[in-house]
């Protein structure tokens, strides 16, 4: 299968699974199969339907972080807890969803899975998907492995393959072109032009903004130019949201870029670190209980920031950008960056004044993600 085929496959197996639908999955090292459906969008009958294809009762999945919150140790691993045929729906629904109200049910066999292994490549695929990382999954014990793809096909099942979804954020990333690029003048500077990258399989759109001289594909080569590689902020961006300084910080890096009359603005359709905006609301729901940023995040069963910068690293490439000035509070992607290639000459800082609303937001960024406020 060429890199846009497994993309595309992909692309639409997040589809399906973001639909509530089921996808079989495939571990070819280990010779197994299994039938996976989020969490989130069960229904009453999911268990027994299952149960029924796969003639294997289903199990719960969760990340490490939500197996954390519920009180149960894995050494960082993922875990595979078993249903109970005497829980009801709301109590199954209670280990995956942080918001319930439900009362936990009692848990009598949890098994610790490699982090490496189909599990976690389950759940891989439903953090690409923005979705919970909790999923039902019946291993299918009723079909050789040879066979699975055209078991897959009689059941109008998606089938895909454990090493594709692993390799899924790269190849979709590689895959991005510039569709299109037009004059845009803005407040700060009418010297800017937009240009949009979409990825050959579908996915998520990025655009970036480059300013004055960075016009100028000579100069990009030659260059050394400022850089702010922003993840999408709805809340902030547009709404002017008082709970982060994301919109503040978008305004400042464009308005530093039109007064130096160069650089490049990297947008990333990562809303809330990459968790998406409903997780995103989640968490803020859960922060109005008294949680953290980073507590909320990882209540719902997320890393407190799960951006990937692949395909900032392709948009520059295409720019034929080869060092950058990186305006970020954040030494945790110049880390990143450095580590893809990206050459980083030098961090430039952006000082925002805290509110009432954001200083404990600002202060948890600080003592607990890093950023350097």
């Amino acid at each position: 299968m060429n890199n846009i085929n497994l993309s595309i496959k992909i692309e639409r197996a997040i589809s399906e699974l973001r639909r509530g639908g089921k996808v079989v999955i495939t571990d070819n090292n280990n010779g197994l199969s299994v039938l996976l459906m989020p969490c989130e969008l069960i229904q009453r009958d999911s268990v027994d339907n299952l149960s029924k294809i796969a003639q294997s009762r289903p199990n719960i999945i969760l990340s490490p972080n939500r197996c954390k919150a519920l009180g149960i140790k894995t050494g960082n691993k993922p875990c595979s807890i078993l249903i109970n045929k005497t829980w009801t729906f709301s109590e199954v629904m209670s280990l995956c969803l942080p918001l319930s109200n439900q009362e936990k049910p009692k848990i009598n066999g949890v098994i610790m899975e490699s982090e490496k292994g189909i599990v976690s490549s389950s759940l891989l695929i439903l953090r690409q998907a923005r979705l919970l990382p909790a999923a039902l999954m019946s291993l299918v014990s009723n079909v050789p492995i040879e066979s699975i793809s055209d078991w897959s096909f009689k059941n109008n099942l998606l089938h895909i393959d454990l090493e594709d979804i692993m390799a899924y954020e790269v190849v979709s990333a590689n895959s991005l072109v510039m569709e299109v690029k037009a004059n845009v003048p803005l407040s700060y500077t009418d010297n800017c032009e937009i240009m949009v990258f979409r990825p050959r399989d579908g996915g998520n759109e990025h655009f970036c903004l480059v300013f004055g001289k960075t016009r100028d594909v000579s100069y990009r080569s030659k260059g050394n130019p400022l850089v702010r590689i922003h993840s999408q902020c709805i809340t902030g961006d547009i709404l002017d949201s008082l709970k982060c300084d994301c919109g503040k910080q978008l305004k400042q890096s464009i308005k530093l870029m039109a007064d130096a009359d160069e650089g490049v603005l990297v947008y990333l359709a990562q809303e809330g670190r990459d968790i998406g905006l409903l997780n995103k609301l989640r968490a803020y729901a859960l922060q109005e209980n008294g949680m953290d940023t980073v507590q909320a995040n990882e209540n719902l069963g997320f890393n407190d920031d799960e951006r990937l910068y692949y395909p900032a690293r392709q948009i520059l490439s295409q720019l034929n950008i080869n060092q950058i000035k990186l305006i970020t509070n954040n030494p945790k992607k110049v880390k990143h960056l450095t580590s893809l290639g990206v050459n980083v000459t030098e961090r430039i800082p952006i000082k925002i004044k805290p509110n009432k609303h954001n200083k404990k937001y600002l202060d948890t960024k600080s003592k607990k993600s890093g950023h350097l406020l």
